[in-house]
Protein backbone atom coordinates (compact mmCIF):
# COMPACT_ATOMS: atom_id res chain seq x y z
CA UNK A 1 0.00 0.00 0.00
CA UNK A 2 3.14 2.42 0.32
CA UNK A 3 2.57 3.02 -3.57
CA UNK A 4 -1.24 3.74 -3.42
CA UNK A 5 -0.21 8.26 -3.10
CA UNK A 6 2.57 7.61 -6.54
CA UNK A 7 0.03 5.45 -8.10
CA UNK A 8 -3.10 7.31 -7.93
CA UNK A 9 -4.28 10.77 -8.91
CA UNK A 10 -8.00 12.22 -8.27
CA UNK A 11 -9.75 13.68 -10.94
CA UNK A 12 -13.01 15.67 -10.30
CA UNK A 13 -15.28 17.68 -12.36
CA UNK A 14 -17.27 20.14 -11.40
CA UNK A 15 -20.10 22.50 -12.15
CA UNK A 16 -21.34 24.94 -10.12
CA UNK A 17 -20.69 22.84 -7.18
CA UNK A 18 -20.26 24.89 -4.22
CA UNK A 19 -22.12 22.71 -1.70
CA UNK A 20 -20.18 19.78 -2.01
CA UNK A 21 -16.75 21.03 -2.91
CA UNK A 22 -15.60 22.01 0.36
CA UNK A 23 -16.78 18.60 1.77
CA UNK A 24 -15.08 16.29 -1.04
CA UNK A 25 -11.73 17.95 -0.32
CA UNK A 26 -11.67 17.99 3.23
CA UNK A 27 -12.03 14.21 2.63
CA UNK A 28 -9.33 13.83 0.28
CA UNK A 29 -5.87 13.42 1.42
CA UNK A 30 -3.36 16.13 0.44
CA UNK A 31 -0.55 13.02 -0.29
CA UNK A 32 -2.51 12.34 -3.55
CA UNK A 33 -2.53 14.29 -6.87
CA UNK A 34 -5.40 15.72 -7.60
CA UNK A 35 -6.98 17.14 -10.66
CA UNK A 36 -9.94 19.16 -10.56
CA UNK A 37 -11.48 20.43 -14.11
CA UNK A 38 -14.51 22.58 -13.78
CA UNK A 39 -17.16 23.64 -16.44
CA UNK A 40 -17.79 27.26 -16.31
CA UNK A 41 -19.12 27.82 -12.72
CA UNK A 42 -21.02 30.94 -12.10
CA UNK A 43 -20.98 30.13 -7.91
CA UNK A 44 -17.66 30.14 -5.71
CA UNK A 45 -16.41 26.98 -6.54
CA UNK A 46 -13.38 28.01 -8.35
CA UNK A 47 -12.67 30.36 -5.11
CA UNK A 48 -12.56 27.66 -3.05
CA UNK A 49 -10.55 25.75 -5.30
CA UNK A 50 -8.31 28.44 -5.70
CA UNK A 51 -8.17 28.26 -1.90
CA UNK A 52 -7.49 24.59 -1.27
CA UNK A 53 -3.45 24.72 -0.23
CA UNK A 54 -2.43 21.33 -1.48
CA UNK A 55 1.14 20.22 -2.75
CA UNK A 56 -0.67 18.38 -5.26
CA UNK A 57 -2.90 19.76 -7.16
CA UNK A 58 -3.94 21.02 -10.49
CA UNK A 59 -6.60 23.16 -11.99
CA UNK A 60 -8.19 23.56 -15.08
CA UNK A 61 -11.14 26.18 -15.30
CA UNK A 62 -13.21 25.58 -18.91
CA UNK A 63 -14.63 29.02 -20.31
CA UNK A 64 -17.58 27.07 -21.43
CA UNK A 65 -19.33 24.14 -19.90
CA UNK A 66 -18.06 21.24 -22.14
CA UNK A 67 -19.91 18.69 -20.34
CA UNK A 68 -18.54 15.57 -18.22
CA UNK A 69 -17.19 13.15 -20.39
CA UNK A 70 -15.40 16.21 -22.20
CA UNK A 71 -14.14 17.95 -18.85
CA UNK A 72 -13.00 14.54 -17.75
CA UNK A 73 -11.05 14.17 -20.81
CA UNK A 74 -9.10 17.35 -19.86
CA UNK A 75 -7.92 15.85 -17.17
CA UNK A 76 -7.01 12.28 -18.27
CA UNK A 77 -5.24 13.99 -20.84
CA UNK A 78 -2.69 15.34 -17.95
CA UNK A 79 -2.44 12.09 -15.79
CA UNK A 80 0.48 9.72 -15.78
CA UNK A 81 -0.33 7.64 -13.01
CA UNK A 82 -1.13 4.30 -13.37
CA UNK A 83 -4.83 5.09 -11.67
CA UNK A 84 -7.31 7.12 -12.23
CA UNK A 85 -9.80 7.63 -9.81
CA UNK A 86 -12.99 9.81 -11.41
CA UNK A 87 -15.19 10.65 -8.56
CA UNK A 88 -18.46 13.18 -8.40
CA UNK A 89 -17.98 15.99 -5.95
CA UNK A 90 -20.58 15.01 -4.61
CA UNK A 91 -19.05 11.52 -2.99
CA UNK A 92 -18.02 11.47 -0.32
CA UNK A 93 -14.44 8.59 0.44
CA UNK A 94 -11.65 8.55 2.79
CA UNK A 95 -7.99 7.00 2.84
CA UNK A 96 -9.16 3.62 3.78
CA UNK A 97 -11.91 3.03 1.25
CA UNK A 98 -9.46 4.37 -1.38
CA UNK A 99 -6.78 1.83 -0.46
CA UNK A 100 -9.68 -1.01 -0.69
CA UNK A 101 -10.33 -0.18 -4.46
CA UNK A 102 -6.45 0.03 -5.31
CA UNK A 103 -5.84 -3.50 -3.73
CA UNK A 104 -8.97 -4.91 -5.95
CA UNK A 105 -7.35 -3.06 -8.76
CA UNK A 106 -3.89 -4.71 -7.98
CA UNK A 107 -5.76 -7.73 -8.04
CA UNK A 108 -7.58 -7.48 -11.17
CA UNK A 109 -4.93 -6.62 -13.95
CA UNK A 110 -8.00 -7.15 -16.70
CA UNK A 111 -10.36 -4.41 -15.03
CA UNK A 112 -10.40 -1.10 -16.87
CA UNK A 113 -13.01 0.05 -14.20
CA UNK A 114 -13.63 -0.66 -10.68
CA UNK A 115 -16.27 0.94 -8.04
CA UNK A 116 -17.90 0.46 -5.11
CA UNK A 117 -21.16 -0.41 -3.53
CA UNK A 118 -23.23 2.97 -3.02
CA UNK A 119 -24.80 4.43 -0.15
CA UNK A 120 -27.39 7.13 -1.00
CA UNK A 121 -28.21 10.47 1.64
CA UNK A 122 -31.17 8.16 3.16
CA UNK A 123 -28.20 5.47 3.61
CA UNK A 124 -29.89 3.01 1.77
CA UNK A 125 -26.93 0.59 0.31
CA UNK A 126 -27.36 -0.20 -3.24
CA UNK A 127 -25.51 -1.40 -5.95
CA UNK A 128 -24.71 1.01 -8.66
CA UNK A 129 -24.57 -1.43 -11.19
CA UNK A 130 -28.18 -0.53 -12.92
CA UNK A 131 -28.32 1.64 -16.20
CA UNK A 132 -31.70 2.17 -18.14
CA UNK A 133 -29.57 0.92 -21.46
CA UNK A 134 -28.97 -2.46 -20.32
CA UNK A 135 -31.50 -4.79 -20.82
CA UNK A 136 -33.54 -5.70 -17.87
CA UNK A 137 -31.59 -8.86 -17.87
CA UNK A 138 -28.18 -7.58 -16.95
CA UNK A 139 -29.56 -5.03 -14.68
CA UNK A 140 -31.60 -7.11 -12.26
CA UNK A 141 -29.23 -9.57 -12.02
CA UNK A 142 -27.27 -8.24 -8.97
CA UNK A 143 -29.30 -7.16 -5.38
CA UNK A 144 -27.95 -6.51 -1.97
CA UNK A 145 -29.15 -9.93 -1.22
CA UNK A 146 -27.52 -12.71 -3.04
CA UNK A 147 -24.24 -10.05 -3.36
CA UNK A 148 -21.56 -11.58 -1.40
CA UNK A 149 -18.13 -11.25 -3.74
CA UNK A 150 -16.32 -9.12 -6.28
CA UNK A 151 -18.44 -9.48 -9.49
CA UNK A 152 -17.52 -8.73 -13.08
CA UNK A 153 -20.75 -6.49 -14.06
CA UNK A 154 -22.16 -5.03 -17.32
CA UNK A 155 -21.71 -1.37 -16.18
CA UNK A 156 -20.43 0.53 -12.95
CA UNK A 157 -21.85 4.12 -12.17
CA UNK A 158 -19.67 6.73 -13.46
CA UNK A 159 -20.05 8.46 -9.89
CA UNK A 160 -17.08 6.66 -8.83
CA UNK A 161 -14.58 4.58 -11.21
CA UNK A 162 -10.83 3.56 -10.05
CA UNK A 163 -9.75 3.14 -13.86
CA UNK A 164 -6.24 1.34 -14.91
CA UNK A 165 -4.95 4.02 -17.25
CA UNK A 166 -2.93 1.43 -19.48
CA UNK A 167 -6.33 -0.47 -20.33
CA UNK A 168 -8.21 3.22 -20.77
CA UNK A 169 -5.79 4.10 -22.91
CA UNK A 170 -6.23 1.21 -25.05
CA UNK A 171 -9.86 1.45 -25.29
CA UNK A 172 -10.11 5.39 -25.58
CA UNK A 173 -11.40 8.29 -23.31
CA UNK A 174 -14.64 8.89 -23.02
CA UNK A 175 -16.92 9.60 -26.28
CA UNK A 176 -16.92 13.79 -26.08
CA UNK A 177 -20.27 13.11 -28.02
CA UNK A 178 -22.19 12.25 -24.36
CA UNK A 179 -22.60 16.18 -23.21
CA UNK A 180 -24.06 14.76 -19.86
CA UNK A 181 -25.42 11.04 -19.12
CA UNK A 182 -24.63 7.66 -20.72
CA UNK A 183 -20.65 8.52 -21.27
CA UNK A 184 -20.23 5.77 -18.45
CA UNK A 185 -22.41 3.00 -19.85
CA UNK A 186 -20.40 3.53 -23.19
CA UNK A 187 -17.05 3.33 -21.67
CA UNK A 188 -18.12 0.52 -20.06
CA UNK A 189 -19.59 -1.02 -22.93
CA UNK A 190 -16.57 -0.35 -24.50
CA UNK A 191 -13.99 -1.67 -21.76
CA UNK A 192 -15.65 -5.01 -22.12
CA UNK A 193 -15.85 -5.69 -25.63
CA UNK A 194 -12.23 -4.58 -25.99
CA UNK A 195 -11.78 -7.91 -23.63
CA UNK A 196 -11.57 -6.62 -20.31
CA UNK A 197 -13.73 -6.08 -17.22
CA UNK A 198 -15.55 -3.97 -15.47
CA UNK A 199 -15.06 -4.84 -11.37
CA UNK A 200 -17.89 -4.22 -8.80
CA UNK A 201 -15.78 -4.37 -5.33
CA UNK A 202 -17.71 -5.60 -2.43
CA UNK A 203 -15.92 -4.60 0.34
CA UNK A 204 -15.83 -0.74 -0.18
CA UNK A 205 -19.33 1.14 0.32
CA UNK A 206 -19.66 4.97 -0.27
CA UNK A 207 -21.61 7.61 0.39
CA UNK A 208 -22.95 9.47 -3.16
CA UNK A 209 -25.94 12.13 -2.76
CA UNK A 210 -26.54 12.03 -6.52
CA UNK A 211 -27.14 15.63 -8.27
CA UNK A 212 -24.67 16.95 -6.84
CA UNK A 213 -22.27 17.35 -9.23
CA UNK A 214 -24.06 18.78 -11.52
CA UNK A 215 -25.47 22.07 -9.73
CA UNK A 216 -28.38 22.90 -7.36
CA UNK A 217 -32.40 22.00 -8.22
CA UNK A 218 -33.36 24.77 -10.02
CA UNK A 219 -34.54 25.38 -12.97
CA UNK A 220 -31.95 25.77 -15.00
CA UNK A 221 -30.40 22.30 -13.97
CA UNK A 222 -33.20 20.79 -14.08
CA UNK A 223 -33.31 21.39 -17.60
CA UNK A 224 -30.13 20.69 -18.88
CA UNK A 225 -29.93 17.83 -17.30
CA UNK A 226 -33.95 15.95 -18.63
CA UNK A 227 -32.88 17.68 -21.92
CA UNK A 228 -29.54 15.76 -21.90
CA UNK A 229 -30.65 12.42 -20.48
CA UNK A 230 -33.15 11.65 -22.92
CA UNK A 231 -30.32 12.86 -26.00
CA UNK A 232 -27.95 10.84 -24.73
CA UNK A 233 -30.34 8.31 -24.11
CA UNK A 234 -31.04 8.26 -28.24
CA UNK A 235 -27.43 8.78 -28.89
CA UNK A 236 -26.06 5.70 -27.19
CA UNK A 237 -29.06 3.85 -29.02
CA UNK A 238 -27.65 5.35 -32.52
CA UNK A 239 -24.23 4.14 -31.52
CA UNK A 240 -24.72 0.73 -30.42
CA UNK A 241 -28.60 -0.52 -32.71
CA UNK A 242 -28.63 2.00 -35.09
CA UNK A 243 -29.94 5.37 -36.81
CA UNK A 244 -33.53 3.38 -37.17
CA UNK A 245 -33.84 2.35 -33.39
CA UNK A 246 -32.37 5.59 -31.65
CA UNK A 247 -34.61 7.69 -34.24
CA UNK A 248 -37.58 5.21 -33.01
CA UNK A 249 -36.61 5.59 -29.29
CA UNK A 250 -36.46 9.43 -29.88
CA UNK A 251 -40.16 9.51 -31.15
CA UNK A 252 -41.33 6.85 -27.76
CA UNK A 253 -39.42 9.35 -25.52
CA UNK A 254 -41.11 12.55 -26.99
CA UNK A 255 -44.85 10.69 -26.72
CA UNK A 256 -44.22 9.39 -23.57
CA UNK A 257 -43.03 13.20 -22.62
CA UNK A 258 -45.99 14.51 -23.99
CA UNK A 259 -48.90 12.79 -22.51
CA UNK A 260 -47.21 12.95 -19.15
CA UNK A 261 -46.84 17.16 -19.43
CA UNK A 262 -50.77 16.83 -20.67
CA UNK A 263 -51.69 15.38 -17.98
CA UNK A 264 -49.28 17.60 -15.30
CA UNK A 265 -50.67 20.30 -17.09
CA UNK A 266 -54.26 19.65 -16.54
CA UNK A 267 -53.21 19.20 -12.07
CA UNK A 268 -51.21 22.26 -12.71
CA UNK A 269 -48.04 20.40 -12.12
CA UNK A 270 -45.94 23.25 -12.94
CA UNK A 271 -42.62 21.74 -11.98
CA UNK A 272 -43.67 18.37 -13.91
CA UNK A 273 -44.34 19.72 -16.41
CA UNK A 274 -40.77 21.59 -17.06
CA UNK A 275 -38.92 18.31 -16.96
CA UNK A 276 -41.44 16.82 -19.60
CA UNK A 277 -40.86 19.68 -21.69
CA UNK A 278 -37.15 19.55 -21.25
CA UNK A 279 -37.36 15.63 -22.09
CA UNK A 280 -38.82 15.86 -25.03
CA UNK A 281 -37.16 18.80 -26.21
CA UNK A 282 -34.24 16.11 -25.86
CA UNK A 283 -35.71 13.59 -28.19
CA UNK A 284 -36.94 16.32 -30.94
CA UNK A 285 -33.07 17.76 -30.90
CA UNK A 286 -31.55 14.17 -31.58
CA UNK A 287 -34.36 13.98 -34.38
CA UNK A 288 -33.60 16.73 -36.16
CA UNK A 289 -29.21 16.59 -35.22
CA UNK A 290 -29.34 19.89 -32.89
CA UNK A 291 -27.48 19.52 -30.11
Amino acid sequence: MKYVYKDITILTVTHNSENVIDCFLNNINKKFKLIVVDNNSRDSTKLILKKDNRPYKTLFFNKIGLGFGSGANVGLRHIETKYVLLVNPDTILNDTQIKKLYKAAKKYSNATILSPMHVNEKGVEHIPSRSFFFTKDKNTSLNTDNFCGDCSVEHLSGAIMLINKTNLDKIGFFDESFFLYYEDDDLCIRSKNAGFENVLVHDVVISHAGGGSVGPDNFKNQWEKNFHLNYSRCYIEKKYFGVLNSKLMAIKIFFKFLFKMLGHLMILRLSKITKDIASLSGAVSFLIGIH
